[in-house]
């Protein structure tokens, strides 16, 4: 029976790799080194040779299912998945590139199914990936104490909204705009209050500069621009 149990979770460990990224399946231990190969498209590579960040979520879960075992080896053992208790996880975003910090929640879902997993959390990509009822944002007041912020009870909960918008409206934090950014648009409002022609021009130089190819912020500027008379292509 434990032998079985064994078994199980070393299965639910190889097949990780795969539900992390389905183009990389784990291949085999070497015997003799005891290294780690992995199947990809393009061929076998040793595990240290993969990301950085997809080796720290496997780390995480691999460490999880470890520790698991070991708390029930004196109990008959215990299939990982049929798990019931607590996972408290800190800074599970710590050091995972934005594109694994979604796919981690995911795997430890598949993994630990039945488990309740508390994970501590500042990564609004992590915060559109998981449902509305799985957060609880928290805030701390005036004077101090912590509270739990109010969530708007939504559907879909925030995967359609962008980062921005969570860390403002539900990370509370006040800007998320650089102070050379804020200085810049607001040197640009103040002069075109003013009607001062060489001030505009100066303030749109410089954020001409700064903002995003794509920023819808640009057409509005080249329409207050228009009204002195020039046209930015």
């Amino acid at each position: 029976m434990l032998f079985s149990l064994q078994k199980n979770n070393f299965n639910l460990a190889t097949e990780c790799f795969g539900i992390l990224d389905e183009n990389i399946r784990f291949s085999r231990v070497k015997s003799e080194t005891f290294d780690i190969i992995i199947n990809t498209p393009n061929g076998e590579i040793y595990f240290e040779y993969l990301s950085s960040g997809f080796k720290s979520c496997i780390y995480i879960i691999h460490g999880i299912i470890k520790e698991i075992e070991y708390r029930f080896k004196n109990d008959g053992g215990i299939n990982v998945q049929d798990y019931e208790g607590i996972v408290l996880i800190d800074e599970l975003d710590l050091h995972l590139h934005p594109q694994w910090q979604a796919r981690m929640i995911y795997l430890l879902k598949r993994v630990i199914p039945k488990a309740q997993i508390i994970a501590i959390t500042h990564s609004p990509h992590m915060v559109q990936a998981a449902e509305i009822n799985e957060l609880i944002a928290l805030g701390v007041n005036e004077s101090g104490s912590v509270y739990v912020r109010q969530l708007p009870n939504v559907q879909y909960g925030f995967q359609g909204w962008t980062v921005e918008e969570i860390l403002e409206d539900v990370k509370g934090l006040v800007e998320t705009r650089s102070p050379m950014y804020i200085e810049a648009i607001t040197e640009f409002e103040k002069s075109i209050e003013v009607e001062n022609e060489e001030e505009i021009f100066e303030a749109y130089r410089k954020l001409d500069l700064m903002l995003h190819p794509s920023n819808p912020l640009r057409k509005l500027i080249k329409l207050q621009l228009a009204q002195f008379g020039r046209i930015i292509k």
